[in-house]
């Protein structure tokens, strides 16, 4: 059985526009990790300039051998670099994503993921819907995003690769990163695949949504 690492990138500390009540939060996307039916799973929590971090998973995970938690110094806003750090940590020939502020809604999340590889040997990486619960929608369920391959819709919610070396975030900074790296991907793999019954929940976009 092949393994997949979840590369999540955390921050508690305070910048602008930021999701409230964090640290529930990063719980909650912790428990939606381990909860997954996918037995051969890493998640790899790099703490950007974090103590705080470090010290949540010291406290209510530190014997859990599924999650590994890395500190690096503190980078600027929307950098590469932390996702990056979790790729060279990486032991699965699989990659995909987690921000410590979202969480999966389904616990075969991880297990559609790599069904879709298995069934498509050709992509080097797959993406997906993701869900959100909007401000104006409140009094609805969360609501299925369908997404395009176009700047603003796709994002790392939506994204799993394979685990290469020439696969890399370095240089992709600022905001719109993420896209800027699925580019990339699209540059460097034509052959990938959208598929369908992934359960990644979007739970903070500015002006947006924050539940």
């Amino acid at each position: 059985m092949s393994k997949i690492s979840v590369i999540m990138p955390c921050f508690l500390g305070e910048y602008p526009q930021a999701a409230k009540d964090r640290a529930i939060k990063l719980n909650r996307a912790i428990r939606s990790f381990l909860e997954q039916d996918y037995e051969q799973r890493e998640l790899i929590i790099v703490a950007d300039g974090c103590h705080k971090t470090l010290d949540f998973i010291k406290n209510n995970y530190s014997l859990n051998r599924n999650i590994k938690t890395y500190f690096i110094q503190k980078q600027e806003l929307f950098s590469g670099t932390v996702r990056d750090f979790g790729l060279k940590i990486a032991d699965g020939e699989y990659i995909t994503y987690l921000d410590s502020d979202d969480f999966y809604k389904n616990t075969n999340h991880l297990s559609v993921i790599m069904s879709g590889f298995k069934s498509n040997p050709e992509c080097k990486w797959l993406y997906f819907n993701d869900w959100v619960k909007y401000f104006h929608l409140d009094h609805l369920p969360m609501t299925e995003r369908n997404v395009e391959l176009t700047q603003g819709s796709i994002g790392t919610s939506n994204i799993a690769h394979v685990h290469e070396q020439n696969i890399s975030w370095e240089g992709k900074n600022g905001y719109g990163h993420d896209h800027h790296f699925i580019s990339s991907l699209m540059a460097q793999y034509p052959n990938y695949k959208k598929i369908e019954g992934c359960s990644y929940v979007v739970c903070h976009i500015p002006n947006t949504c924050d539940s």
